[in-house]
């Protein structure tokens, strides 16, 4: 039995001031329901976790201007790099983001629209049932009852454990990811390198985040990934001064489960609502906290809080391009390239702009497979509309 000292009752309260809890706070607040979102760090946004590119397509989709309090770069182009130095380039729009202004600026947007936002604030205790929340502010302890509570609380989501959505092998579908900022660092957009002998599992990047400031960064399933992104720059001769440096985790293997409940939803990374291909999650987090907002707006409206009625963000959720397989399906396939594979794809592909390619051109890849020297990829063939479908989606809705 436990005895709550409830200051205060709202419409939802969310937990996390990420990019999905304020996406989600901004869709409910603006419709007028009472909204309070806790901030477990003391600044939003503080401290950076992220590699902090974005697409212009998850701004639109928003409906938010790019602002130059938090765009530090404008970027054309996005090349994916073979172990061989050959490059798949693709001129699509994007930005490197100052993430911390970013997220502060979603905050802000979402308390502009009555968000009620409490930064220092950690959830220590969570009564499903009910939906009360225990917080511990500073020196202070109390109780918050809610009719909605939406977990935005990244991979690590305690919403997510204690209403039973997180899976006990939840660990295992994350990746490690170690990041550093450097000074001194020429690079004229997004580079990521394919190479499973530096980076098994996953890739390492090259981000251009000034004049010659870029984020220089490792996501692998190898243990040692600060010595390893430590040797990629070295092997790079990436002579700058670090000037800073982030660690953390990205689901990549798909969402959880089942991310709604009674009177529950989660979203973003503690929902594993990240693309599989690019690790990308900050579009797909801001995605997934709109649709769960929205959703909350309709569960109050038709005063039904029922798992079988949230269930419908879920349902949502899947609809959406960023849900479809191909992503996951073309993960796992270049996941298990083996070195040799990824040069012998590097040749194939030599040095191309792949901005615009067609059907056709996609066959003419296909059949220039059948000739000796790249008869290694034989067995890619049957994936490859899979991995072209995938690389499609990404470009627009993944990152």
């Amino acid at each position: 039995t436990f005895y709550y000292n409830i200051l205060e009752e709202y419409d939802v309260a969310i937990v996390g001031a990420g990019p999905a809890g304020s996406a989600a706070a901004y869709e409910i607040s603006k419709e007028g329901f009472s909204v309070i979102m806790f901030e477990e760090d003391q600044t939003v946004g503080v401290p950076i976790q992220c590699g902090e590119g974005l697409s212009c397509y998850a701004l639109d989709y928003l409906n938010i201007k790019p602002e130059k309090e938090f765009i530090a770069e404008d970027i054309s182009t996005l090349r994916v790099i073979f172990p061989n130095g050959n490059w798949m380039l693709i001129n699509d729009g994007g930005y490197e983001l100052n993430r911390d202004k970013f997220d502060q600026f979603l905050a802000k947007r979402a308390t502009e629209k009555g968000c009620k936002l409490l930064t220092s604030s950690k959830v220590v205790d969570f009564n499903y049932n009910d939906r009360i929340l225990k917080i511990v502010k500073g020196k202070e302890s109390f109780d918050i009852k809610a009719k909605i509570v939406i977990g935005a609380d990244g991979t690590k989501s305690m919403i997510a454990k204690w209403s039973g959505l997180l899976d006990k092998t939840w660990s295992k579908n994350l990746i490690r990811a170690y990041e550093v900022k450097m000074k001194g660092v020429k690079v004229d957009g997004f580079d990521m390198y394919f190479d499973p002998e530096i980076a098994p599992g996953g890739y390492v990047w090259i981000f251009k985040k000034g004049e010659d400031i870029a984020n220089v960064g490792i996501a692998t399933t190898a243990t040692d990934s600060m010595n390893r992104l430590n040797e990629f720059i070295k092997k790079m001769n990436l002579s700058g001064e670090v000037i800073g440096k982030t660690a953390g985790a990205i689901p990549y293997k798909g969402p959880v489960k089942q991310f709604y409940g009674e009177g529950i939803m989660i979203a973003g990374d503690a929902a594993g609502h990240t693309n599989p291909v690019f690790l990308g999650g900050i579009s797909t987090a801001m995605q997934s906290g709109k649709l769960a907002g929205i959703t909350a707006v309709k569960s109050i409206r038709a005063n039904d809080l029922s798992a079988k009625f949230l269930s419908q963000y879920e349902k949502k959720w899947r609809e959406m391009p960023y849900a479809d397989n191909s992503l996951l399906k073309a993960s796992k396939i270049m996941h298990n390239f083996t070195a040799s594979r990824w040069e012998k794809m590097g040749e194939l592909v030599g040095k191309s702009d792949f901005t615009n390619i067609t059907v056709l051109d996609q066959l003419k890849l296909i059949i220039k497979t059948l000739q000796p020297k790249y008869w290694e990829l034989i067995p890619v063939i049957p994936y490859m509309p899979t991995v072209m479908k995938a690389f499609s989606i990404t470009r627009k809705w993944g990152w």
